[in-house]
């Protein structure tokens, strides 16, 4: 079983930390509404996701990064829009469920407050992981379709890249919406890496907005 935990696929982690979040979501917590018990399920399955996604790349070297990316189909473009979009309709429900921490007081409006940051920074957390894994994904089968050392990235070094350089790299895009000392070698990268550095700007923007709406509602 921890074998198996530590070499999850996209979609075993995707359920797995939906039928987690979908039973912490159903329990009765006196203290949220509605709303805030579907974010806090929402925070805990992607959370067990990130943990699952994690622990595969930190148990993974570069070989078996290679080996893994090779022998799975690329990561289905319509599974990386379902998540997108499930990570966009989160944060409106975080939005909404801020409008409502005004009517609150008390344990019961600080609860609130810290579900919608947690669940907040799971869903930043969660894009660039997935993002992460796209990129490695890609960027081996590239290089299994194409000549030895012909790559879609160019990681400092000599050493070939794991799933840990991949994060970094879409962690530093997430962080500061562009690349940093990671070149990028092919045309099909480059167009991934700016929708990914576009939606990254577009959400840090989007935190910002809603951390000042939270300072607001407290002060309030």
């Amino acid at each position: 079983m921890q074998k198996h935990l530590s070499t999850t696929t996209g979609p075993q982690r995707l359920v797995y930390g939906g039928a987690v979040g979908v039973v912490v979501g159903l329990l009765p917590w006196p203290l949220l509404n509605g709303m805030a018990r579907g974010m806090l399920g929402w925070t805990v399955g992607v959370a067990l996701y990130l943990a699952l996604a994690w622990w595969l790349a930190h148990s993974f070297d570069a070989r078996q990064t290679r080996e893994r990316a090779q022998s799975l189909d690329q990561p289905n473009l319509v599974l990386l829009v379902v998540m997108l979009t499930a990570v966009l309709f989160s944060v409106v429900a975080i939005a909404m469920l801020l409008q409502q921490v005004k009517d609150l007081s008390g344990i019961e409006r600080g609860l609130h407050v810290v579900l919608a940051l947690a669940a907040l920074a799971m869903s930043w957390l969660m894009i660039h992981t997935i993002y992460a894994f796209h990129y490695a994904h890609y960027y081996y089968l590239m290089q299994k379709d194409r000549q030895p050392g012909e790559h879609g990235l160019d990681f400092p070094g000599t050493a070939p890249p794991d799933y840990s350089d991949f994060i970094y790299y879409a962690y530093v895009i997430g962080m500061s919406s562009q690349v940093s000392d990671v070149q990028i070698l092919s045309s099909d990268l480059r167009r991934i890496t700016l929708v990914h550095c576009v939606f990254s700007f577009a959400f840090n923007m989007l935190v910002l907005a809603l951390s000042i709406n939270v300072v607001a509602g407290v002060i309030a």
